[in-house]
């Protein structure tokens, strides 16, 4: 053997090596495959089989090699197997068979991948098979396909009830459920089928907090193939049942929302966690479907019944109008209530009824509105609608094309807007009416817009300003009706205002001044108000010519200082009236006695008594004259009016005033004879020329000139310096002027205030200027003041003139002359409270030659006439007492000496009316302090007896 021999077979011994090695790596892989792998010649003997083939035949290896699979399986069996061959051989190709039969003991069903081997020359000398075991998958299928026809048709529970039957007999567990989760608290579960151990169980719910199905919902399958009681707390149903093992798997909706569970319990551990996971998540699947499908129909059934109710409770009239009959086939409630149709009728009307009839409410109007909604899927207009009671009403409709259950329809929405017709048509009618408002106003009404142009001119403002409205629009407020000087301040206003500052000037009445088209200013009042519109802000201002409302102010700003200056008299009228009063009562008693001493000291002798006597009666004359001034402004008294020669008047109380007035004062005197007659008190004329003359001479302080003057004039419309009212008509006019330095005007206004001056303290009492009002304007008469610092002061008295002729007027001043005193004879009771007076009465009366007695109570007078009624002849009696009056004493002596007469005498003689005396009481009524003159004559008169 050379060594190339050698060499070739070592090389024959390493492929051999090889081979085996290759054979022996492919037989260990094919041992441990779990499919049974085999190789069969042409004529279908065995030529290899694995591990797993030995297994399932039951035979080893050596058994196998060189038999066919009729020494191996049932005739049937292997003629089937035998057939599966051959075709692979015939058509030499891989095919795939389903091939069933005994093995192992059991019948089972493999999937056989068959393919041919082929020689060198492409030709088929053998079939190499690899079957897999699918019994398990075939029984599943079974199962699924027996489950799919019991479930095909049931729905709801019954179907969950199968599901979960099927479940647990495929998968050979005990208990088997279907669970959703509550969509109002996705927290709990409801059990929607239970089945244990072949039985169904009712329904329930549960949390799903700390559970195994905890680990499930929202998450994936989950097994937990043993030992489930210490894994999760169980509760007393699955603790008696047992349960060792738990598999669940989630139920979801087509968007992956989680919907629920399908779950398994056994009382044995779970194998084959893939076979089970794949069966769950089949019927998972048709349960997920089911719950979607029953949410849905629940959600369609809650849609239609909300849409029902929508359309039942539809505060607007809903029609359904099928355009393929033109009929209406449905209407809402409000439809009816509205029309006053009922339903029936309203599905069998013509569309052409429920309209007016007249165009554009007709029919044919409505079928255009209907097929316009058609063509354009909606249209929108106004109705003029029919009612079933005939009345007509505004709707308004909006058409809308839809499809209800597949069918083309139109939705007619119809809302009732009569009112907001009505409302609109009113609005119409208040703006026309606003407009003949702002045309007929009496106040200007002019607009402007935020850039201060007019836009509204109206006629009174026309009028007002002296513009035509087409000359007023488009120009500027400021320039056209504000004067010059005000114009820059409102143009700053305005831009505070637009610029959001505040607006002092609106809403409030304030008082401008405006300018005319002539020039002339005008006062005015103006409100101004601002309303918003889409093109800004409108300023409207409301004014009014207030000339007259101005002037009538003034007039009453008069008359308040004329009440006023009224009631400041009234006031200190009562002040004055009860000093007056006492002491009247004192000076009746002091000027009575030194009258009586006068009389009793004549001619004897004791020249210088008189004369001391002669001072004092002067004094009690002036003492009476200022008592009779302040009696006139307390109680209103008047005085005697007679008719006056006022020229004589003059000359006759200069003569008295002469000694009065210093010497360094100049006085003139200027009257005209036949100036006219006047009604006057004399004695009131008097004090009217004294209190101006002495004011005149205390003003020149003495020296200087007084000018009296009287003429007869008109006066129109100047007002009284003292009760500020005008003055018109003809006057006799007194006038007394002085030279002295003249009245500033704030004392002007207060010189015929009582008690007011300017004297010094103890110079002047203040009762001269208010005395001289009191009597002028008693007599019909007015006061003119003229003065200017520095230039002196005349007071024009004006007094009106009366009509008498010269003969009446020397008749009243004859009436007027003193008479000597009577003597008389008779027995006279005075009564008075205050003691001096009566006592001075009883002298008085004595002195004239009667039998005097003097009581101080009216009730001793009332006693002393009962004891004897015919004693007096006459009762002399004071009206103001503190007990009674005189008037009640004369009425308590009526039943008692109803012949006895009572003569009244008291102080204030003016408030005794002649109808309040009793018809025993003289007519006449005495004013204190006493004329004796007077008194003697009413004694003469009453007592029918005199001694001239």
């Amino acid at each position: 053997m050379n060594p190339g021999d050698l060499s070739s077979n070592a090389l024959a011994d390493d492929r051999e090596r090889a081979l085996r090695d290759s054979e022996l790596r492919l037989q260990q892989v094919l041992d441990n495959t779990s499919a049974a792998v085999f190789a069969k010649d042409r004529s279908g003997r065995y030529l290899f089989v694995n591990r797993e083939f030995e297994r399932l035949t039951g035979h080893n290896a050596a058994a196998l090699i060189g038999r066919s699979d009729r020494d191996i399986f049932p005739a049937e069996q292997a003629a089937g197997l035998r057939r599966n061959d051959m075709r692979v051989l015939l058509e030499a190709r891989a095919m795939e068979f389903e091939e069933s039969g005994v093995f192992a003991g059991e019948q089972r069903t493999y999937l056989s991948a068959k393919f041919p081997l082929l020689d060198c020359d492409g030709a088929p000398y053998a079939v190499c098979g690899i079957a897999t075991d699918i019994t398990r998958r075939k029984q599943i299928e079974s199962a699924l396909t027996s489950s799919a026809l019991a479930v095909s048709n049931a729905r709801g529970r019954d179907l969950f009830v199968e599901l979960s039957r099927y479940l647990g007999a495929i998968l050979d567990v005990e208990v088997a459920f279907i669970a959703e989760m509550r969509e109002e608290d996705p927290g709990m579960m409801r059990v929607l089928a239970f089945i244990a151990d072949g039985a169904p169980r009712g329904t329930f719910e549960y949390a799903l907090a700390n559970t195994a199905c905890d680990t499930v919902v929202g998450h994936g399958f989950r097994i937990y193939p043993a030992g489930l009681g210490s894994l999760f707390p169980l509760d007393d149903d699955f603790i008696e049942l047992g349960a060792e093992s738990y598999a669940g798997y989630p139920l979801t909706d087509t968007q992956g929302r989680p919907l629920g569970l399908i779950s398994i319990v056994s009382r044995r551990p779970l194998e084959q966690a893939e076979f089970i996971e794949s069966v769950m998540k089949i019927f998972a699947v048709r349960a997920s479907a089911e719950i979607e499908r029953q949410r849905g129909d629940a959600a369609l059934l809650a849609s239609q019944v909300s849409y029902r109710q929508i359309f039942e409770a539809s505060e607007d009239a809903i029609v359904v109008y099928d355009p393929a009959t033109d009929r209406i086939v449905d209407v809402n409630p409000k439809a009816c209530s509205t029309s006053g149709y009922s339903h029936d009728e309203l599905l069998h009307i013509a569309v052409d009824n429920l309209g007016s009839g007249e165009a554009p409410y007709t029919g044919a109007d409505a079928a255009a509105h209907l097929q316009d909604a058609q063509k354009h899927g909606s249209a929108r207009f106004e109705w003029r609608r029919r009612n079933k009671d005939g009345s007509l009403y505004w709707d308004e409709v909006f058409l809308k094309a839809a499809r209800i259950g597949g069918e083309p329809r139109i939705l007619a929405f119809t809302r009732d807007i009569t009112e907001r017709k009505l409302a609109e048509e009113a609005a119409q009618r208040n703006a026309e009416h606003l407009r003949a408002t702002v045309s007929a106003a009496l106040d200007c009404i002019i607009a402007m817009d935020e850039h201060g142009t007019i836009i509204k001119f109206n006629p009174a403002a026309e009028t007002c300003f002296g513009y035509r409205e087409r000359e007023a629009l488009g120009q500027s407020l400021a320039e056209l009706i504000i004067p010059e000087r005000y114009r820059e301040r409102h143009r700053q206003g305005m831009q505070r205002f637009l610029a959001g500052g505040p607006g002092p000037y609106l809403q409030r009445r304030l008082e401008v001044t405006a300018l005319r088209a002539d020039g002339s200013e005008f006062p005015a009042e103006l409100a101004i108000g601002v309303d918003e519109s889409p093109s800004g802000r409108i300023f409207i201002g409301y004014l009014r010519d207030i000339t007259e409302r101005i002037e009538a102010e003034q007039r009453r700003a008069r008359l308040e200082a004329q009440l006023l200056q009224a009631k400041k008299m009234e006031a200190l009228g009562h002040l004055t009236g009860g000093i007056a009063h006492d002491f009247n009562n004192l000076l009746a008693s002091i000027m009575g006695y030194v009258a009586m001493a006068s009389e009793r000291t004549a001619g004897g002798g004791d020249a210088r008594l008189e004369n001391y006597l002669g001072h004092a009666l002067q004094s009690c004359e002036r003492a009476r004259d200022l008592i009779q001034q302040m009696l006139m402004f307390s109680r209103g008294q008047k005085g005697e009016p007679r008719l006056l020669d006022p020229a004589q008047c003059i000359e006759q109380n200069l003569a008295v005033l002469r000694p009065s007035i210093p010497c360094e004062v100049d006085v003139l005197v200027d009257t005209v004879a036949g100036a006219g007659t006047i009604c006057f008190d004399p004695v009131q004329f008097g004090q009217v020329m004294l209190n101006l003359c002495l004011n005149a001479c205390d003003a020149m302080q003495g020296r200087g000139r007084l000018e009296i003057g009287l003429h007869e004039g008109n006066e129109d419309g100047r007002l009284c310096s003292a009760c500020q009212q005008p003055v018109s008509g003809t006057f006799v006019e007194i006038a007394i002027a002085d030279s002295g330095p003249g009245i500033e005007p704030a004392v002007l206004e207060r010189i015929f205030d009582p008690f007011f001056s300017t004297k010094p303290p103890g110079k002047g009492a203040g009762m001269g200027l208010a005395t001289v009002h009191g009597i002028v304007h008693e007599h019909g008469g007015h006061l003119i003041v003229e003065s200017e610092p520095g230039r002196g002061t005349r007071f024009r008295v004006l007094v009106p003139i009366c009509k008498a002729d010269a003969d009446e007027v020397v008749r009243q001043q004859r009436a007027t002359a003193p008479a000597t005193h009577p003597r008389l004879q008779g027995r006279v009771l005075v009564v008075d409270d205050e003691r001096s007076v009566g006592e001075f009465m009883c002298e008085l009366l004595s002195s004239w030659g009667l039998e005097a007695d003097f009581v101080a109570a009216p009730a001793q007078a009332l006693e002393r006439v009962k004891q004897a009624p015919a004693h007096y002849q006459l009762l002399i009696t004071d009206h103001s007492m503190p007990s009674i009056t005189g008037i009640q004493l004369a009425q308590s002596l009526q039943p008692v000496a109803p012949q006895l007469p009572v003569l009244l005498y008291t102080g204030l003689a003016d408030r005794v009316s002649e109808q309040a005396l009793p018809s025993n009481m003289l007519r006449t009524v005495l004013r204190k302090p006493i004329d004796h003159a007077q008194l003697a004559r009413e004694l003469s008169a009453i007592l029918s007896t005199s001694i001239q």
